[in-house]
């Protein structure tokens, strides 16, 4: 069953001090733990990427996973202000991709025009989908030169569709293309009812 998850608030927070859930490692690396506290986490992210590179966030599992995506979210939020954003490319630290051990590899940018709010193709994740069984359509739709978001409402479904770019990003390689995702949170209208959901916007890049 898909859980609706509560929708953070974008108000800054006071940097941080390193926890031992959520630690700060040699300032490249963030362990991003399930139960850390979002907002921290999304300080930290802020406060390195003003000072230059922001960390790669280090998942395992699908609660680390969709903690690190929300907390870059928040952090675009609080580095608008100085005119940067944040993109992220999640790279697998297993041959085996079925286990949830992941890289989120974040990219500092100057904001950007806005992207149009209708992608060519919205495709929704849900805690069942099959992470390689999307990757395949999300390859196929970029092959097509077509723009693709991915919306996914709870925690499953969030680790899913960010699985879903990791296999997808492989797949891509022998057509010289990658991407990376912009997360944002959002409201969907489902069954009668507006769920918050994480929405994912994807760039091309050629390579």
């Amino acid at each position: 069953m898909e859980e609706d998850f509560e929708m953070e608030e974008c108000a800054e927070v006071a940097e941080p001090h390193s926890t031992e859930a959520d630690e700060l490692v040699d300032g490249s690396f963030i362990k991003v733990s399930g139960k850390g506290n979002v907002k921290a986490v999304a300080g930290k992210i802020a406060h390195s990427t003003r000072e230059g590179d922001p960390p790669a966030a280090l998942c395992i599992g699908a609660e680390s996973i969709n903690l690190a995506v929300k907390a870059i979210a928040i952090s675009r939020t609080y580095l608008a202000a100085d005119q940067w954003d944040l993109t992220f490319q999640p790279a697998f630290r297993d041959a085996d991709r079925s286990k949830k051990s992941l890289a989120l590899y974040m990219a500092r940018t100057k904001v950007r025009a806005p992207i149009s709010q209708i992608p060519d193709v919205e495709m929704p994740i849900s805690s069942q989908s099959k992470p390689q069984v999307v990757a395949g359509a999300l390859a196929a739709r970029i092959r097509e030169q077509r723009s693709v978001c991915l919306t996914a409402i709870g925690i499953d479904a969030v680790s899913n569709a960010v699985l879903a770019i990791g296999n997808a990003r492989l797949y891509l390689e022998q057509d010289r293309k990658d991407i990376r995702a912009m997360p944002a949170f959002v409201q969907v209208h489902k069954n009668g009812r507006d769920l918050n959901a994480v929405k994912l916007t994807l760039i091309v890049e050629n390579i």
